[in-house]
This record gives C-alpha cells, structure tokens and sequence, in this order.
C-alpha cells in the first residue's frame, strides 16, 4: 500500500530556517521530474537512464518514484511520513493523520508566494503584490496550513469564504431556472443531481434520461425557496436489466415491489426491469451482469452494487470498520432523519458481504479456472504463503542440504496466543458452517483438530517462570460463556506472513494441546527442511518435553526424527523470565538467527486485535472466514512490502556489521589470548549441545548470598563449638533467638500494613486484626525469656520505656532491642558473646533476598501490565487483572521496605563494611527502573553504552566474582554474538532477496497454466474472463519481482548468488512509455 504523496514530501530537503531580520532571498524554480523522452523527435539517450535510476526507484506496484533523502519505515506501508514542509498539503488533508494537531508546516517566502489567489484588480508582480496583500509569519518563517486558512496568523480568514460556498451550494447558486440547460425548453428546469459535477438546473425528463445509466445518483428538486429530495424512481426512471448493448426488451418483466439496492451514497429503491426474451438469463446473473450483487438466488429484493461491497471490503481490511457501523453509515446518507429510510437491510447485507469475501478469495486462488472449483479445497489453498521463506521444491538450490551455511535455510517461526479474539457462544457449526473449512487460515474445530483437543480436555495452562505465572490468575475466571478465549498462530518470524493451516482456536486457555497442534499443522509442508526454531514467550517450559507430546497427534502432523529442533525466548518477552532462562534461551544468543527479534506474532496481533469487537459475537463460520480474510489481507501487505523491508534492513546490517565486528575485535586485543581461546572453545562446544554442557553466559553465584546460606553457616559454627566442649546459655541457641527476633520483625510490618491508611475498619477486619495482635504479643513475650540470657541490656532498655511510656503502646510499634537497636558504644556491653556479629551476617542474606523478591515482583508487573493492555478487553477481565497488578505492587513495596529496614540494621552493625559495594541505598527510581533487567546482547552493563542508566539492582543480579578478567567473559560473549548475528544477518538477507524473486516468478507461471479452463461448457465470455484475469495476476506477480529487484539495484544492496530462476526475470522493453514507467507527478 504505497503513498505517492509521502514518497515525494520525505523527498524533498527541509529548508534551512533563515535570519527573520535578513533580506528576503529572491524565489527559486521548483524542481520538476526529469524528462521523459517517448515521441522519435527526442530520443532517449543513455545518459537519461542512468539519471532516472540513480534518482527514482520503483514503488511495490511497480511505480516509480524519487529516492534520495527516503525514510524506510517498518510499518505495513513500507513508507514513514517525515514532519517536512510541504506546500501541497494547504487542504489541511493530513489533520487527521497527525492526529488533529494541525501540525502541517509549509514554508513561505513573502516575495514569492502571496495568498491573493484568482482575485480580481490585483496584478501578479512580485514586488507590487507584496505591498498589497503582506502575510504575517512567526520569526521562524513558517506557517502551518491550518493557521493561514483561519486567519491566526493576521492574514485573510479563509475558513469565512469555505462556509459561504458551502452555502451557496444549498441554493441555486446563480443558475438560470427559467429555462432547461439541456433541451432549453422554458419552465421547469428545477432538479439539479447531488453526484454530478455540473450543479446546473434541468427539467423533469432530460433529469430522467440522463440518469437512465447512473439510477443510483441523488436528485434534488428546488420548490421556490429549497431543495427537497427526490428520487429518480418517483420520476418515472425505470431500469432495464439483461441486454449487454444498453437496449431495452421489448417484452419486459418486473415485480410490483421496488428492488433496494445500497451504494456507497446510502440505499435506493429502483424500478427495475428484468430481460424477459428468448435469450433472458436469471434475475440473479440479470442483476451481476449490471454490477449489482443480489442478496438471495431466487427473486431477490435487495442487492449492493460491486462498488459498496469493494469499499466496505477496503474498510473492514484497513480500518476494522464492522459491518453494523457501515450499514448505519449508509442509512444515515440516506435520510440523517431517519424518517424515509427503506426495510432494514442489515441482514441481506451481512450475507453479500460474506458471499463476495468468500468469492474474491476463490478467484485469488484461481479456483475459477477449475471444473466445480468452488466445491473442492484443498488443505490451505486459499492462502498467502511467504516469498521468502525457504521452499526446497520451489526456491532452494539443489545442494542446500549439503552446505556448510545451512541455516539460512532454517524455517524461524513465531508463536503466540492473542486472548483479545475471544468468541461468544452464538449460533454452532451446523447452523453457521465456513463457506471454505480448511482451505484458510483457520483450523477447523471439528475434525482432527477438535479431537486432539478433547482427548487433552483436563489439561492445565502452561506454567511459565517468573512473572508469566502471574498471568494464570488473571484470566482464570473469563471462560465461561466462551466458545473460545482466544486463538493461537503461527507466523514466519522474519517476515510476519501467517501459516498456511496456523491458526486454531483456544477453549480454555493456552494449553500444550493446543499449541503442539497449531505449530506441526503450520509445519506439515515443510517437513523437507531440516532444521527449524520456535519463537515462544513461553519456550523454556513448552520445548522441553515437546518431542513426547508430539507422539499424541496424526502420524502426519509429526516432525520427522531428522529435523532439528530448537526454540528461543522472543527479546521483547525475556525480560519477564528468570535470569536463568535468559541466558539459556534469549534470541541474540542463538546460532543462526541472525537479527531476527522474534516479536513478528506481537505486530501481527496489533493489527488484527482492531477487530475483536466484531468477531467476538459472530458465529463460528462466520468468524473464520472473517479472521481467514484478516490474516490473508495482513499477508499481501507484507508481501508488497518485503522489497523496501529488504532493502531498508541490508543498509543498516552493512553498517552495524562492520561496527559491531570492529568493537569486538577491539575488546578482544585488550584480554589474554589464552582467556579468550577458553573462552571461544567454551562457547562453542556448549552451542553444539546445550544439554550436557555448562552455559558459559551463566555467572557463578556461589558469591551470591541468601537468609538460608547465612543462617546455615552460623547454625554449623554453632554446632561445632557445642562438639568442642563449648556449653550453651539455653536450650535455645543465638541463632534461634535471631530467627525468632525476624520472624516478630516480619509479623509486626504486615500489621502495621493492615492497620495504617485512611477508613474505618469493619467488625471483621478488627475483629482480625485483635487475634493477629494477641498471638504476636504471646510471640513477644516468649522471645524476652530467651532475649534476657544472650542481650541482657535489653532488659534494662525495655524498663527505661515502660517508665517514659505515657500512653498504651500496640504490639506492632513494640521495639525488640536486637543487637542492631543498640548504639555501638553499648552494644559490647548490652550483648553477650558474638551474636551482633551473627545478626550483622544474616542481615545480609536477608537483604539479598529482598532484592530478588523485588526483580520477581518487578518482571511479574511488567508482564502482566502488557497482558492487560494487549490481550484484555471489557471491564470485568481487566479489574481482575488490575487487581493481580495491585497485588503485585504491594508485595513488591513490601520488599522494598524490608531490605531498607535489614540495611539500616546493616549500618547499624557495620558501618562502611565491604557490603556496601552491592548493598546499596535503595530509591524509588531503582525500583521501577527496568534497565539491565534484561539479559540483553545489545547491551553492555560494565561500560553503560547508551543513555539509559543501569538500575544498580538489575546490575547486582549475577553476582560477578573477584577475577577481573572472568567478570569480563559474559560482556565479551555478548560482544561475540552481537558480531556473529550480524554476519549472519547480512547473508540472511542475500538470501532472502535471492529467493524471493524466484517464488513471486513461479507463482507468475501458475497462474500462466491457469489461463484457460477445465470446463469446456463454459461461454466464449466467460473464459475470456478468465483467461483476462490469469493474465492480470500473472503481470501483477511479474512486477512485484520487477519492482524489488529496482528497489535493490537502486539502493546498491548485495543479491545472493545469481542463478537461472533469476535471469528468467526480464526488465519491461525500452522504447515507448508504459504506464510503470510514468514518473508520479512533479514537484
């Protein structure tokens, strides 16, 4: 989908903003295309040619256009528009796709331009014209379109004269009524045509007789002092249906009610006509023969012209309008009071529109061009497949088994489960069947399909790592009253096309069950590759018993024993996972993926999720073949668009390889050569079996402390001093006493929770809160029979505040008088032996253990808070997730507050102590901040490359050890990857580009051995018709391949090895313009 206007405005250099008190420069001639030289007397020479390449390039549909100064975007249009200033854009068209801003900017030069456009007595000088009409601009010398067109400015208000021609147009607008401009007869020239161009008056019969082929305009009667609406059937028009040449049968028949038909300028009831002769065909092909699609076969009383089914088509593709809102529209255009409205078509539109969806999808198919071809389909046969995606019978060289780069063969896909396109019980697969079951993108809930699905009914969600688990709960009260909760597809990762057979509904979640079926029925064609990788937010839990699973499908979903399987956590969902996840299945870490990113399936559910409001209560046939249109529509724009994707990634890949390979080099001469061939011989072995062999991404957490490890190691000292003769104080150790001192620590926090804040408690909530209290003061007291032999100068203290005490004091607000209550200078008196050093310990731990708390709560949110914003919808489902996110919050504050409480108790103990270094002082910014959260390639936390400043409590989570040089190793892998997958990307897309034209060309050649017919019975029109449209796909696939080899030349991008299948692409013959060839517009 390609944007001329776009492409000319980021071709154009902004201008330099220039001196407001300088001297205005003398105005410059535009610049035009070049020339084009077609007719005998100017030749086109060769220099000309090379000056058209090097400047314009050809768009996705084969047009070509300027392409210095280009921004390649990556959304489905190829194109990003650039905020430059333009002058073609004073309509102020562009408002709402910046958004209503208004921020339109055009560039004006006093002396030159001067808004006194077509006025009378003004001379068009340049001087003279700019003392008499003198815009007012801002310092910077630019004026926004919306500012001159309502006068903000201090200029001329336009917006007074666009209201007075809207008016003017209400009336007569000056035209002379006392006789008709068509036969000039006098008297009744009175109805004017709404759709018409020329707004002049006519009377009553020429009105008639020049609408006798357009029935379906709007006319408008003046009666003295306004204009009422008429229609053409009240004036006596009559249409007559059946003869191609226009003429009228002379034996006509028609029906005694008017046939409604609805157009793009609302609904019309017309008198129609039908061919009643010898030769007459039925109503139903009288009817499509005009372009009029009928709404039942036998006698029909509604139909839609071709034209408003194309457009509602258009509309549902690009801006998921439903079919509801249209019709409202159309019946709004037709009487906005609602007053002259026909019978409700609401339902006869629903059925054409399915029929011609289904219809259209059938002759992409070439299903025309077979005997009964609307009876039979075969598995995916109305689908889109991937031009670049490997096909060993179609785009592989004949020894791509054999080459040592095989994996620029590897099949990458991606897969995810989108709950936004949910589904209600309405209507059953009986009632409301797929027009074309299995022949989409769509799995059929019956069959095989459904089967494997209930043979697995009590199976449970994935359970996923980290903050994925969170999700479970959030959603585990919607499924009731749902056919489905979702679906669950499979696309190529590099290229974002759907599967052909990849997409399958979700009944209750997302299961093993369902996933296994999807990703081997996406598969089942390509079982001759030999290698294959999963793109899953959830692959660390699905892959791993993946092979056993798949034991339970049809013999023919199954992969072969031979292929290699492998998976791979998308970048954008492996922050949400446990860092030992990350380093395991992270996607930069991978052999063979190049850049891919794996979030294909995340852009590809941002452009379908529009519509889940539509198909949420469709039935399910109906819901298929929308979602198979949905997805097949997201295909073709993706396929038109792989030229500038290529191209667009081939220039940054050449620069960042080079870059990235230069820093590794560089950071390599800085470390020992024998650390690095460790090192290199590490990695390698551990890509080649990840099972067995020791990650070397993983950092060694033996440093890293924990409550358990702290209070193990002083329990063991403590048992061996008993074994050497060294007699306890009490039954209860020191250790013991500690233990017990955090656990009242931790009880009193939470009640301090639940009785802080605004409000007044409920019975119950007090109630519950008096037991908490009296079990903690029973806790208390225990704990001061223990405390008086191992810190007796607690004692003493809790004596000193019962005296000062004036008011009753809560158990929760109680002090304990741990060993780091005590201030330093008493603390040696106040404790005995080493249990301040014990607690100093412990502490430690505990700290540790806060901040993990704090990292698992923190991926939890960010997960969750994507789901609820994604895959959400309706406000029952999202407050059940907000409160998860609340929930989530909470704990993580807590553990906020804790690690805060054990590091003052920390300073208390050891003041400037070497924990420090990791322990350090906690901020709100620290606990948000994401940043190094993310075990990210194409990041380097020791040398904080970028403006993002690393959260020290993400930096702290591995754990590095003393060695200097081993701290280095995970950076210098990272460094070595980003290298690798670089290097791997470029000859990715060497490849790519090789194969892409070779498919668009194969395809070409089906649809030439597509053009003439199975069926022998059909008419001499018919076939012609088909053999016209064989020929148009084939040209349209042609220059698809034509188009991106331009693009590629254009943009001086290298092209994988030349071969047989790419010579066969011939560039159109020079001499004589083509219609591709036409340069769009000048400036």
């Amino acid at each position: 989908m390609f944007n001329s206007d776009a492409f000319r405005r980021a071709r154009r250099p902004k201008k330099r903003r220039s001196d407001p008190y300088a001297k205005p420069a003398s105005p410059k001639p535009r610049r035009t295309a070049p020339p084009q030289f077609s007719g005998p007397s100017q030749p086109r020479t060769q220099a000309d040619d090379s000056i058209r390449t090097q400047r314009y390039l050809r768009d996705d549909l084969g047009r070509l256009h300027m392409v210095e100064g280009l921004s390649f975007g990556s959304d489905i249009n190829a194109f990003r528009r650039q905020d430059v200033s333009s002058d073609e854009d004073e309509d102020g068209g562009n408002d709402e796709r910046n958004g209503g801003l208004q921020d339109e900017v055009i560039m004006e030069d006093v002396s030159a331009r001067v808004d006194v456009d077509d006025e009378p007595g003004v001379e068009r000088a340049g001087d003279e014209l700019s003392k008499k009409r003198e815009v007012a601009r801002p310092p910077n010398g630019r004026r926004r379109a919306m500012d001159v067109w309502n006068g903000r400015l201090g200029g001329r208000n336009y917006s007074q004269e666009f209201l007075y021609e809207l008016l003017r147009l209400k009336g007569r607008g000056g035209a002379d009524t006392s006789r008709c401009h068509t036969c000039g007869l006098p008297d009744g020239a009175i109805y004017r045509c709404k759709q018409c161009c020329v707004k002049r008056l006519v009377c009553k019969e020429c009105c008639v007789a020049a609408h006798s082929r357009l029935p379906l305009h709007i006319i408008r009667q003046w009666d003295g002092e306004k204009f009422d609406k008429v229609t053409l059937r009240s004036m006596g028009l009559r249409v007559y249906l059946g003869h191609d040449d226009g003429s009228r049968c002379f034996m006509p028949r028609w029906d005694p009610h008017p046939l409604v038909v609805m157009h793009v300028n609302g609904l019309h009831e017309v008198s129609v006509r039908y061919c009643n002769c010898l030769k007459a065909t039925p109503r139903r092909v009288q009817l499509l023969r005009f372009g009029w699609y009928p709404a039942t076969v036998q006698r029909p009383a509604t139909c839609a012209t071709l034209q408003v089914l194309d457009f509602f088509h258009g509309l549902t593709l690009n801006g998921k309008l439903s079919a509801y809102n249209f019709y409202k529209t159309m019946v709004y255009l037709t009487d906005a009071l609602g007053i002259k409205v026909p019978k409700k078509r609401y339902q006869p539109l629903l059925r054409m529109i399915r029929q011609y969806r289904h219809l259209l999808m059938m002759m992409r198919a070439g299903k025309g061009s077979e005997k009964d071809g609307v009876s039979h389909f075969k598995r995916g046969e109305l689908t889109i497949q991937c031009p670049a995606c490997p096909i060993p019978t179609v785009n592989l060289p004949p020894d791509w088994k054999e080459r040592v780069d095989r994996y620029l063969y590897r099949k990458i896909v991606s897969v995810d489960a989108c709950f936004r396109l949910t589904n209600l019980f309405r209507s059953n697969q009986s009632v409301d069947p797929s027009l074309h079951p299995g022949a989409g993108y769509m799995l059929e809930d019956i069959g095989d399909y459904g089967m494997h699905i209930l043979n697995n009914a009590t199976q449970k969600d994935i359970n996923t790592c980290s903050g994925f688990k969170a999700i479970a709960h959030a959603d585990a009260k919607w499924h009731t009253g749902m056919r489905s909760t979702g679906v669950l597809a499979v696309c190529c990762s590099r290229h974002e096309m759907v599967s052909s057979q990849g997409v399958g509904n979700l009944q209750k979640g997302e299961r093993y069950c369902n996933s296994d079926y999807v990703v081997c029925s996406a598969l089942r064609d390509s079982h001759d590759l030999k290698d294959v990788l999963f793109s899953y937010d959830i692959a660390c839990q699905w892959i791993i018993n993946f092979p056993e699973r798949m034991e339970a499908l049809p013999e023919d979903l199954q992969l072969p024993d031979d292929m290699d399987v492998s998976a791979a956590i998308p970048k954008g969902h492996c922050p949400g996972h446990q860092i030992a996840c990350q380093i395991a299945w992270a996607m930069g870490i991978q052999v063979g993926v190049g850049r891919t990113d794996g979030e294909a399936i995340e852009r590809l559910w941002a452009f379908v999720r529009m519509c889940a409001s539509s198909i949420k209560e469709m039935g399910p046939g109906s819901r298929a073949d929308t979602l198979d249109d949905q997805f097949g529509f997201h295909n073709w724009c993706k396929l038109i668009g792989l030229g500038l994707t290529f191209l667009r990634r081939s220039v940054k890949a050449k620069g960042q390889g080079i870059k990235q390979t230069a820093l590794h080099d560089d950071f390599t001469a800085h470390l020992p050569p024998d650390v690095v061939a460790r090192w290199t011989e590490w990695v390698e072995a551990w890509e080649k079996d990840k099972q067995s062999r020791p990650n070397p991404y993983a950092q060694d957490d033996a440093n890293r402390e924990t409550e358990a490890k702290a209070r193990y190691r002083v329990r063991e000292r403590e048992r061996l001093a008993c074994e050497a003769g060294e007699l306890p104080l009490h039954d209860t150790s020191p250790c013991g006493l500690l233990t017990s001192g955090f656990l009242i620590e931790e009880h009193q926090a939470k009640l301090r929770l639940l009785t802080d804040g605004d409000g007044t408690l409920t019975h119950a909530q007090a109630s519950d809160i008096q037991k908490k209290r009296v079990a903690l003061a029973r806790r208390i007291r225990h704990f001061r029979t223990v405390q008086a032999v191992y810190i007796p100068g607690a004692y003493a203290q809790l004596r000193r505040e019962s005296v000062a005490r004036t008011a009753p004091l809560e158990v929760e607000d109680q002090k304990l008088w741990l060993p780091s209550d005590f201030p330093a200078n008493r603390r040696s008196t106040a404790c005995l032996g080493d249990i301040a050093k014990k607690e100093a310990e412990i502490r430690k731990g505990q700290c540790h253990d806060a901040l993990q708390a704090m990292r698992d709560c923190e991926r939890a949110l960010r997960t969750l808070a994507a789901y609820r914003r994604d895959e959400t919808d309706g406000q029952g489902v999202r407050t059940r997730a907000q409160a998860s996110i609340d929930t989530i919050e909470a704990r993580r504050n807590y553990n906020a507050d804790r690690y805060r409480r054990c590091r003052r108790a920390l300073e208390s103990l050891e003041p400037g102590g070497s924990w420090t270094v990791q322990l350090r002082p906690l901020r709100e910014a620290d606990i948000t901040n994401m940043a190094g959260g993310a075990f990210d390639i194409d990041v380097l936390l020791p040398f904080g490359q970028g403006e993002t400043e690393l959260s020290w409590v993400w930096a702290t989570e591995t754990g590095q050890g003393d060695d200097v040089v081993e701290s280095c190793r995970v950076e210098w892998l990272k460094s070595r990857a980003r290298s690798l997958r670089w290097s791997e990307e470029r000859k990715f897309l060497a490849e790519e580009m090789r194969r892409t034209p070779i498919t668009l060309e194969k395809k070409a050649e089906w649809w030439d051995a597509r053009r003439e017919s199975e069926d022998e019975s059909l008419g001499a029109d018919i076939k012609e018709g088909i053999r016209a449209y064989s020929a148009e796909q084939a040209a349209v696939w042609r220059k698809l391949a034509s188009s991106f080899k331009t693009v590629w030349e254009v943009g001086g991008v290298e092209i994988g090895e030349e071969d047989e299948d790419w010579e066969e692409i011939d560039e159109p013959e020079e001499g004589g313009e083509s219609e591709d060839e036409t340069l769009v517009g000048d400036e």
